[in-house]
Formats: C-alpha cells, structure tokens, sequence
C-alpha cells in the first residue's frame, strides 16, 4: 500500500542510499541519470519523456496513456530496480490537469507489463489522492481515495509481503493511509508513474525530494524561510529568520555572507553580523543542519545595505491611501509603498489619531469600527533604525449603514490544511489549528502569517481519512502575561497504538515549544477521537473524547468522556467522581462542542449521534448520557439525562458550538455542522428552571455555501469567526478550506 505525505521519499530498510548528485556544469539533464530509467508502460498512443534538473533535484514527468487501472494500464514509468525492504517518497509539487482523473505519484510494480501486480499512491487533479492496487497479475484495480491537493508528500513502505501507504502535508508528519498484503517478487521496480488519462495529451507532473532505500535520519532540515533585517547600521546588520522543521531535530544554522560562511552553527534564529563597511550592500542566507549532518537548502537570500552613517533620515510619508472595501464595521486600506535610503520595515495605521496597528504589507483591515460613522485614516512609514515618517494623506471613510443581515461574511484566511479549532488572544491575534498537518497558525492585524506558531513532532500522528490529529486549542485566561496555550491531539504510543492527550505550550512571538504534558493515554481511535477543549467559567480546563467501536461505559476507562482538570494538569478536589478522577459527564459517543451559556454558566455540549440521532446536551456535573445504550428520544430512562434537542430524520454531524452575547442574537446557541454543511442558531429557553430548545424554532444558516462547517467562536469585537472542514476530511471535496469571518452589522 501506498502512502503520500511527506517530507521526501524516506526509504528506511535497505542500506543502498540512492543520491542524484547533481552534474556540475549542467543546468538540466535531458534524460534521467542512472540507476533511473525511463519506459512507457502499455504502449500509449503519445509516448511521454522525463527529465531531471539536478540543480532544484526535481523530476520532470510526461505521460499520456488511458489511465492506471483496470486489467491493464498505460502511463510512464522512470523507475530503478529495487530488491528486498525498504521505502519510496516523493513530493508532487505541481500536476497539469489534462483530466480529473489524470494521475501522478509513487508505484511499487512486479514487472513493467501493463498487467502487473503493483501498489501505489496517485495525485489526481480534482479527486484527491488514491491509493491503488492490483493483488493479481491481470487482475482488477482496487483502491481508496482520499481528499488532498498539491503539493503532497507521498511514501511507500515495503517490509516482506506487507506494503504501507503515508502520506503527509509537510514531509515531517506522516499520516498512516492503511496496509495492504501483496505477494510479489523480491526484485521488484519503483519509482514514478505519470498517466493523462487522454490518450490525446500529455500530463506533465514535477517531482522532487525523491528517496529509494534510504535509512537512518537522512532528511535534511526544510530551508529557513522569512529571512529579514531587524536593524542595520554603518557597520553591523541583525537578521532574523523563521526555525526550519526536521523529521529529527534542528541543531544550528549556518549564516552566509555573500555566499561565504561566516558563522556556524548559530543556536538560535537571529544573528548579528559586525564590522561591516558603511554604505555597502551585502548578501545573506541561512541553512538549517541536524545532528547527522544533513544541511538544508539555502534560505531565500537578503539584501541589505549598510548605512552611510548613522540612520537620521525618515521614510517619505506614504502616498495612495485609498478604501478598497468597506462593511459596516470594517475598513479596508491600501497604500503605495514609502521610500527610504535604506529600508522601510514597518507601517503604523491610525484611526482618529489613534494607533490602530502595525503590518509590514501594503494593507490593512480595520475592524471594530461603527456602522454609518466617519473616520480620519493616515499611515506612517518606520524604518529599522526608528525613524518615523510624516503622516499621509488623510482618508475619511464612512462606514456602511447597519445591515438588515447582522453579518457580512468576510474570508480571512484560505488555502488552509483542515482548521480545526479557535481561539483569540487578547491582543487581538488569532491562533487556529490544523488537524493533518499538526500546524497551529496565527492571523495578525487581519493577515495570515505563512510561518506556523508550532509543528508537532513526534510522536505526534495523525491519520488521513479518519478524525485524528490536532485537535482542540484553547488559551489561558491570562495568557498576556504567561502566554500558555493548551491543546488536544492524537499520537502513537510505545507500543504504537493510537491514543490523545494534553498539552500545554508557551508562546513568544508568534512561536510556541511544548511545556508540559497535562494528561496522556486518551483512548484513540480512527474515528470518534472528540477533541474539543475550552476553558471554564470556572478557570478550569475541560475537553471531550469519543468512545468508537467501545462499549464500555465504566469509570475505570476514558472514551466517551468529558473531562475536567486544573490548568497545571492536577484534578480538582471537587470533581463529581471525586478528586483521583478527571472524569466530568460520561455516556458520550463523539462529544465534539463545548460552550458555556452566558449569565447562568451552564455547559453545553454537541456530540455525533448513530445514523441521526445528533444531540445537544445541558451536561451536568457526574451525569450519564446514555451511550452505548441509549441515545437520540430513547433517553428517559433511570440514571440516563436526554438531551435538549436531537436530530431526527437528518444527519447534522455537529461539531463546534458557540454562545451569541451581542447584536440580534445575543443569547442564542449557534451549532456548525459539518454533514448538514450549514450553522444552525438555536434558541435557548427556560421552563421549570431548566434550559429547553424549541426544535420548531431552528434557523439555518449558510446552508451549503460554505461545505462543512468545523468550529466557530465569538471574538471580543462581536465578530463571529468559523473555519470549513473540507480539504482532507474523510467526507471532504478537496475544496480548499478558510477561515471566515462574519463582520458584525449592529
């Protein structure tokens, strides 16, 4: 079985480490360089070609052919021979689409006739990645299919019979696809396949970071990225730079200037060159090593020129200031860029004359704004040595009137890796994670920064076309001064089953490292994994997990459980099973949504019903509700709490909840769904001192503009925030997924 994922094509078993040492001299090689070969397979009608550019070590791939299915196939092959144990990976850095079913990736093949046994994991344009086999030579094509989209790392693993598939969306988190066992020769062929599914045209596909058979740590670092001067004077240059990622572990960096090393093994990500020339331009590039000794490629290179002097001058004011968009509570504002001897580093926007924030862009969104109101706008240009430019021009931009919509949806950030969940800092940052690629992100000023805050390492795992991986994200109440975040994921234990637990980080600058273990062990599964994770009105940290394919509902184990702790991790004297247990509220199947109703702090819960029956809950502190026995209308029974309101005759599959305490819908209960593809606004009442929901009184919202809905919160401005749950999610279309934002109208 086949994998795509990953960083580059780890081989791990066999001790031949293949290597294409680029030809000095050569720009790029027109055929493939040795032990590689290059043959069309089922004698396609437009014979397809290869070739290999050993400067970016990337394959360049055509190939037509009908398709690589069915009882024989045709596509182009450039592979090696390959005996015994071991690995392929490839990154499937672009595909032309010359058909939705075009396909590019990674194969293991018995022999190279059309007919032959053959494992792989293919890239298709517009239907994700599938992983393809054919157990009998002759025989007929199965497969598995997963949503993704280019680039994507891909690896496929061969140990004696029993072939795996990985795939991975940054090389360093490998996502276990599924085992197939295929009988085949020792000596086999691998390599990559490129097929048209057109006989009339050619699919061309790149590959690069290509590995066959490699073992031990042999993947280098990824090339340092966002490399910038945070000062520059007559004589020295401080610059920054964003941390590589390692399968392993980064150990130093290696500073270049004007192509020379002149400083080793820099423990950190910033560095400060000294004894320069005034009014000189110098070149620099970082590389990233680990502790084998792998180094990796040069980062994006600086330019930077010295100061004549001491840095007196200011930036010219910026010029152009105009409105590109307005709402009724936001502003959007574009600029021409300022100019200065040495270098604008930053602008500052105002509002009335007072700061409203700081990019490094030509652009800026200001929120928070009234309807039908008048604003002054100007900006400011700063340089690294401080100076500050003059105001611009002044703008002034009414607003929009109130809308009779509350909302206007606004898309702030798109091309994600399937968010997961949000949360806000008080500064006005937004943090979200993504489950696949165990990223937490961050939006600064209404900006998605490209650096992650985190990428969890091992033993970090997350599994494609399931519901594991990063999960829940919360931050501490008083996170201004200690900066921890909490959040929920899946990983594999020593014995390398799947569980999840809690950890606690510390952030700085947009960067975050691990700090603590809070609780680990959570029962893991495929799917069923809850992971949602909010702090309390009570200052105390509670979070859900599932209970898939389990029927036990005792104390003694942990799915289908809500869980509280204290933020150091230790349990409150007054949890209801007592002060050795985490335990909050079981009898859930999948809990997914956690929110407190505002004035009476009631806790409510979504949760995954069988089939249709999706529930929302009043969870109550020792309470049962019901799974694996009881669930959706059966509920009245001894020592079992219903549920507020379930899903008859349709399938919600809710996930992340949120309590309105602004505007028309102050008070109201908002539900995502990812099955329903829409947000449903409840209305929450009370009889005999207890919550109801009328289940005549539903509203539903969006209702399939969005896809699947996975998290949505209230943000302190009154803005709603949710994120799609499309690109890589088991019953996802691969439509890129996005953060949106609904910009209030009141």
């Amino acid at each position: 079985m086949i994998m795509h994922c990953k960083q580059v094509a780890l081989s791990l078993c066999f001790c031949l480490l293949l290597v294409l040492i680029p030809v000095p001299g050569t720009a790029k090689a027109e055929s493939v360089p040795a032990p590689w070969k290059q043959q069309n397979i089922g004698s396609p009608a437009l014979a397809g070609s290869a070739s290999y550019d050993p400067g970016a070590g990337r394959f360049e791939v055509s190939g037509s052919g009908t398709d690589i299915w069915g009882k024989s196939d045709q596509f182009n092959f450039v592979y090696q021979p390959w005996t015994g144990d071991g690995s392929i990976v490839a990154l499937v850095s672009s595909q032309t689409n010359t058909h939705d079913f075009a396909k590019a990736g990674i194969t293991i093949r018995e022999t190279l006739k059309p007919d032959s046994k053959h494992a792989d994991l293919l890239l298709t344009p517009s239907n994700g990645f599938t992983f393809q086999y054919r157990t009998e030579t002759g025989g007929t094509s199965e497969s598995e299919k997963i949503a993704s989209t280019s680039p994507a790392w891909v690896k496929l693993e061969r140990k004696g019979n029993v072939i795996r598939g990985y795939v991975s969306n940054n090389g360093l988190n490998w996502g276990d696809l599924g085992t197939l066992t295929l009988k085949m020769n020792a000596s086999v062929f691998v390599g990559l396949a490129v097929s048209s599914h057109n006989t009339s045209k050619l699919s061309t596909a790149a590959f690069t970071n290509v590995t066959v058979n490699a073992a031990g740590d042999v993947f280098p670092p990824t090339e340092p990225t966002n490399v910038q001067a945070r000062s520059v004077t007559d004589t020295s240059v401080e610059i920054a730079w964003t941390a590589s990622l390692d399968d392993v572990g980064v150990t130093g960096y290696d500073l270049y200037k004007d192509d020379v090393l002149t400083q080793a093994n820099v423990a950190g990500t910033s560095y400060t060159f000294t004894g320069l020339k005034p009014a000189t331009t110098y070149r620099f590039t970082v590389k990233a090593r680990d502790a084998a000794g792998n180094s990796s490629a040069a980062s994006a290179p600086l330019s930077v020129t010295t100061t004549s002097g001491s840095d007196t001058e200011s930036p010219a004011a910026p010029a152009g200031l105009a409105s590109s968009s307005k709402t009724s509570t936001s502003v959007q504002l574009t600029w021409t860029a300022a100019t200065d001897n040495v270098g604008v580093y930053a602008y500052d926007i105002f509002t009335n004359g007072k700061l409203s924030g700081s990019t490094d862009k030509t652009s800026f969104n200001v929120t928070g704004l009234a309807a039908n109101t008048s604003y002054s706008f100007t900006v400011k240009a700063r340089d690294l040595a401080g100076n500050v430019s003059p105001a611009s021009k002044a703008l002034s931009v009414k607003t929009n009137p109130a809308s009779s919509e509350p909302y206007t949806p606004e898309v702030v950030a798109s091309n994600l890796e399937t968010p997961w969940a949000v949360d806000f800092a008080p500064d006005g940052r937004i943090f979200f994670t993504e489950r696949n690629s165990g990223r937490i992100r961050v939006v600064v000023n209404g900006q998605l920064k490209s650096a992650p805050v985190i990428t969890l390492g091992s033993p970090f795992y997350y599994m494609p076309k399931s519901e594991g991986g990063l999960l829940g994200l919360a931050l501490d109440p008083d996170f201004t001064n200690n900066h921890y975040m909490y959040i929920y994921h899946s990983y594999k234990t020593s014995d390398n089953k799947v569980a999840n637990r809690v950890v606690r980080l510390i952030e700085s600058n947009n960067t975050a490292k691990i700090d603590k273990v809070l609780i680990t062990n959570l029962p893991g599964a495929v799917y069923h994994n809850g992971g949602r994770l909010k702090i309390g009105p009570d200052k105390k940290l509670y979070f859900s997990d599932g209970n898939y394919g389990n029927k036990d509902d005792t104390l003694t184990y942990l799915g289908g459980k809500i869980f509280r702790l204290n933020l150091d991790g230790t349990i409150p004297s007054d949890n209801p099973f007592g002060a050795s247990s985490p335990i909050y509220s079981r009898g859930h199947r999948n809990p997914q949504g956690l929110a407190w109703q505002p004035g009476t702090n009631r806790l409510f819960e979504s949760e995954h019903g069988e089939s249709s029956k999706d529930e929302i809950n009043f969870i109550q502190p020792g309470a049962h509700y019901g799974w694996p026995q009881y669930e959706g209308g059966n509920q009245n029974q001894p020592g079992i709490t219903p549920p507020l309101l379930y899903a008859s005759g349709t399938t919600w599959a809710p996930s992340g909840i949120a309590f309105v305490t602004k505007g028309p819908w102050a008070g109201d209960l908002l539900v995502t769904n990812l099955k329903g593809k829409q947000i449903i606004r409840m209305t929450v009442k009370e009889q005999n001192g207890k919550p109801v929901i009328d289940s005549g009184s539903l509203n539903y919202l969006y209702v399939n503009k969005y896809g699947r809905i996975r998290d949505i919160v209230e943000a302190p401005d009154g803005s709603l925030y949710f994120v799609t749950s499309n690109n890589g999610d088991k019953n996802g279309d691969g439509t890129p997924d996005k953060l949106v934002r609904l910009a209030p109208n009141f």
